[in-house]
């Protein structure tokens, strides 16, 4: 008896999960137009294609794909999604399965969503005029975190809002060749690059949250690009970065906190490089292993008003021999100043000189890195400094070094 119960109960609640398959494409389908869809409560498991304008609003609803493919498809300009839990696309990464897709629309909004279990979140390719606002957005549960999918992932698209969302547990929030976007008010974590830009032109990232990464922010090329008044902090392994620039025209990264990274700010610039110019203003780079951190060249640096505090390096740079040209570098707080401000004006009366000393042989051999700051190493420098055998290599020079710091 008790097994003829538990076989029944079994077939109801399977036809109950599966009595709304199919019925959201039906409602899709023979709506005008323009219509607004209201949902509430249930689950849909089912795919759906939305080819005309209209608005769906959703409570308490969750829509679960079939575990291949994206589970919404967008064809159509002026669709609005609110509200609606999306999981169960599939995994294929060449087909980029996500909860929610879109190809060459526009005026899409996808607002208060909650999207999971999906390898994807939101995929757009050359669209125009898109909202992603107050959604959460996780990709599948991977430990490997390059197995995983982008937060949201932009392609050739224009005039984009992210605003006021939490990204978590994916790979990044992706923007490649695409103009007038503006990134504000995100929660990022536990991914791999928090925002990754490549070739886009007037992007501005604001206020956005940064942490548990493996670098906050990296920008590959583009222009007219504008990093300011984020916090990035605790970024993984001992290559993580908090903002990493290769490249670019008109770079603007100001009114950042960075902390607790290996490295504050990566700039990997050509020496060749021309046209080219980064403004790095008004941060605060603390408690992070290297604050400054030069690849290949310093050259076409505006680096001023910063503080730079309890950084165990205040710049380093990887070659031996390194180009430096063009670059204005004043104003800056540097805790490891020890000069004087006879005058009072706030400035002190000496440049700021980062010397490459002996302490400092591991900049040219990273392997001499585990000796950092053993006693041997800290010898050496003494005896370098009281009286050098050779001159130390100039790597940076503040010309007038603030006596206090100058951002709060």
């Amino acid at each position: 008896m008790d097994s003829i119960v538990v076989r029944y109960l079994f077939i109801f609640f399977t036809i109950l999960i599966y009595s709304h398959s199919g019925i959201l494409q039906n409602t899709i389908d023979n709506a005008k137009p323009g219509s607004i869809i209201n949902l509430a409560g249930g689950s849909f498991h089912e795919t759906i294609v939305i080819d005309k304008p209209l608005t769906i609003k959703a409570k308490n609803c969750t829509i679960v794909g079939a575990e291949k493919g994206s589970v919404i498809t967008i064809k159509a300009s002026d669709v609005h999604i609110n509200g609606l839990h999306i999981q169960g696309s599939g995994k294929r990464r060449d087909t980029m399965d996500a909860a929610i897709t879109m190809e060459n629309v526009r005026n899409v909004s996808i607002q208060d969503c909650t999207i999971d279990n999906a390898l994807f979140g939101i995929v757009a390719h050359y669209s125009n005029h898109l909202i992603f606002k107050n959604n959460a957005i996780a990709s599948f549960l991977e430990k490997v975190v390059d197995n995983r999918g982008d937060f949201v992932r932009l392609w050739g698209c224009k005039n984009i809002l992210i605003q006021n969302n939490r990204f978590f547990q994916g790979r990044d929030l992706s923007i490649n060749r695409s103009k007038n976007i503006l990134v504000k008010n995100n929660q990022i974590e536990h991914a791999r690059y928090g925002i990754l830009a490549m070739m886009d032109h007037n992007l501005t990232a604001s206020a956005n949250n940064i942490h548990d990464i493996y670098a906050g922010i990296y920008l590959k090329g583009g222009s007219r690009i504008t990093f300011d008044h984020n916090t990035i902090f605790d970024t993984r392994l001992a290559t993580g970065t908090g903002i990493l620039l290769a490249h670019g025209k008109d770079i603007f990264v100001k009114n950042n906190r960075v902390y607790g990274c290996a490295q504050g700010i990566y700039i990997d610039s050509s020496p060749a490089e021309l046209g080219m110019r980064r403004y790095i203003e008004h941060n605060i780079f603390s408690n992070n292993f290297t604050a400054l951190h030069f690849h290949s060249a310093i050259c076409n640096n505006t680096i001023t008003n910063n503080d730079f505090l309890g950084n165990l390096n205040d710049v380093v740079r990887d070659l031996s021999k390194i180009k430096k040209a063009n670059n204005i570098i004043e104003k800056n707080y540097w805790d490891r100043y020890q000069g004087f401000d006879q005058n009072k004006d706030g400035f002190g009366d000496i440049p700021y000189q980062i010397l490459l000393y002996a302490d400092r042989l591991w900049q040219n051999d990273h392997h001499l890195q585990f000796f950092y700051a053993t006693p041997i190493f800290s010898l050496l420098d003494f005896i370098e400094r009281l009286a050098p055998f050779s001159e130390p290599e100039k790597l940076l020079e503040d010309r007038l070094p603030r006596m206090e710091p100058v951002n709060h």
